[in-house]
């Protein structure tokens, strides 16, 4: 394949920039941005908890701005996945761009990089929790849960259905919540009870799709290399489907921070005031979005999300507690894995214990707890397990992958 043209000041004229692709962020921008991916997952699972084993708020008989506050944070599961998506176009589409505009660009390394990092967790995801929901499903007093009629947001459906093989299959190849041709309009669902799995296929086709929009409008490539990425583009996007396609622009929004100009601030007063103001438009993102639940709420918050980011990159740079960059270095680390093995656990707890959703007591909120602390620890269990040796597989596969290309 023909590579771009490229120069020090970027791609050449009449590519898809011209400004210089930064480098991954180092030192504190990069230990905030840790701490906000740990957050995320973190903020999705508080809020199937609170799904699990507390009652809607509309149902509740006392409302105070304590409960409402309350309800507020730990009700923003959706809204963090969001943040999910603009974080993943900033890591994953800035390093595409940055390939192609070295000329390093390679479709084998790029699959090799995102197919271990999504299967290593993937796989023992999918059987893991298909094996905790068989468990929980042969439990007597566990109907009501597993047939979809807890109550639960989350868990609408009938896991005995979503736990065929055939599902399975389509979960393992990033199938689910697409309507493939001959199912009369019906989509696949998420396997078992582990509905987030929803947006790891919108993850998937936004990584396949993204290489193919930079290849087509960088210059320097053959005219039939372009038409091809562009037929790509348009089977991709009848493929996913409107709900997927709009979701990624979200994504895009992450993938163009690399373009922003640096800020420029001596001041750290100022600098300070910026990255307040940042957090606030963050958080009235994340308000918005829950009270309107739109697809322009959600657009708006990638948008406060990707001046977050970029405001991150250069203004919080001043030095960090050792201790706050641990924590937030481990909890991005392990943050794939707790988004994608917690729910099972969750509804198997839930189900046991034959815990109802019920209003905040005391009684509800240890239960909780003890359940989030048992969640916790077992997701901590599969990442040393599993995600922790991604690497270590990577490598392995490497020479069977790029056998006639160097590594």
């Amino acid at each position: 394949m023909k590579k771009a043209v490229v120069s020090e000041k970027g791609w050449s004229a009449g590519g898809i920039a011209t400004g210089k692709t930064r480098a991954l962020p180092t030192g504190s921008p990069s230990v905030h941005l840790d701490a906000l991916r740990g957050l995320a997952a973190f903020s999705v699972l508080l809020n199937h908890l609170r799904d699990a084993f507390f009652a809607d708020y509309s149902q509740l008989t006392r409302h105070n701005q304590f409960t409402a506050a309350a309800y507020l944070v730990a009700g923003l599961g959706h809204q963090w996945v969001i943040v999910f998506f603009v974080m993943s176009g900033y890591l994953v589409g800035g390093s595409v761009l940055r390939s192609v505009n070295t000329g390093r660009w390679s479709w084998r390394n790029y699959l090799l990089a995102r197919l271990t990092r999504l299967y290593v967790v993937l796989l023992p995801a999918l059987l893991l929790g298909g094996a905790i929901d068989r468990a929980g499903m042969h439990i007597p007093g566990t109907e009501t849960v597993y047939n979809g009629q807890s109550g639960m947001r989350a868990l609408e459906v009938d896991v005995h259905a979503t736990s065929r093989p055939g599902v399975l299959l389509g979960n393992s190849l990033f199938l689910q919540t697409i309507a493939l041709p001959g199912m009369g309009g019906q989509r696949v669902p998420a396997y078992g009870s582990n509905g987030p799995l929803w947006s790891l296929c919108n993850e998937f086709w936004y990584y396949m799709a993204f290489p193919l929009l930079v290849l087509l409008l960088t210059t320097g490539h053959s005219w039939w290399i372009r038409a091809a990425c562009g037929c790509g583009l348009l089977v991709w996007g009848w493929f996913v489907g409107t709900s997927i396609l709009l979701l990624g622009i979200p994504w895009l929004m992450g993938a163009g921070i690399t373009f922003l100009p640096p800020i420029r601030i001596k001041s750290s007063w100022l600098r300070l005031l910026i990255i307040v103001f940042a957090m606030a438009l963050v958080a009235g993102g994340l308000v918005l979005g829950k009270i309107s639940g739109s697809v322009l709420s959600d657009l708006l918050l990638g948008v406060a999300v990707t001046v977050l980011i970029w405001v991150t990159l250069h203004c919080a740079t001043a030095p960090l507690p050792e201790m706050y960059s641990r924590v937030a270095r481990r909890a991005a680390q392990s943050s794939y894995t707790l988004y994608l093995v917690h729910v099972p656990v969750v509804v198997f707890l839930k189900a046991v214990l034959h815990a109802p959703r019920s209003v905040p007591s005391v009684h509800t909120l240890l239960i909780s707890v003890t359940v989030l602390l048992v969640v916790m620890l077992y997701a901590q269990l599969v990442y040393q397990i599993f995600e922790r040796n991604t690497e270590r597989v990577r490598n392995w596969v490497k020479p069977f992958v790029l056998r006639n290309q160097a590594a």
